[in-house]
């Protein structure tokens, strides 16, 4: 579940929205309207997580997907990874166990935070992540030729649809979804 409790957000004297409450109920779907600059976008990063709120308090489900409306951020990045990142406990672990065994010499204390990883890592389905990643991409017609590629070489809907597996990946229980249609 998604729930707002009494949240206020402001900037300076503007009152973005004020002791807001609301439950978003699972297997329901939401939308937020109003004019540019009334607070959605503000509003949406108080549901992801991006920004605390001023007053109140945001409760989100462990894990949940959201599309974001910026299709560079991830150019650098190959396309089955941009997919990967959609589970962060998941991916933050494959990047530490990473820069682990880069080490010239492992301590002891780096072999038993590789075990805890290991262990987050199979959690999370780490171990079939770019075939479970490649099985979304596929299906939102990704060719399996471009999954290695960098994002910066795709075209933009193809970027689209890369996000949309990523907010999709590790089967959230909450999909966010802001602007999908830029």
């Amino acid at each position: 579940m998604l729930s707002v409790s009494n949240v206020t957000m402001r900037y300076g004297a503007k009152i973005l929205f004020e002791d807001v409450s609301v439950s978003f109920v699972p297997g329901r779907r939401y939308g937020l309207t109003g004019p540019n600059g009334s607070g959605k976008s503000t509003f949406m990063k108080l549901l992801t997580g991006e920004l605390d709120a001023q007053k109140g308090s945001v409760v989100r489900p462990r894990k949940f997907g959201v599309l974001r409306q910026d299709q560079f951020a991830f150019d650098a990045y190959r396309v089955i990874d941009t997919v990967i990142m959609g589970n962060k406990p998941l991916w933050a672990a494959l990047e530490e166990r990473d820069r682990i065994y880069e080490k010239p010499e492992l301590s002891n204390a780096d072999g038993m935070r590789l075990g805890e990883l290991e262990g987050v890592i199979g959690d999370e389905d780490g171990y079939t992540a770019e075939a479970d990643a490649a099985i979304l991409l596929d299906g939102l017609d990704i060719p399996e030729s471009v999954h290695e590629r960098k994002m910066s070489e795709l075209q933009g809907g193809q970027k689209v649809r890369v996000l949309l597996a990523q907010a999709l990946f590790g089967k959230p229980e909450a999909l966010l979804l802001d602007d999908p249609t830029n």
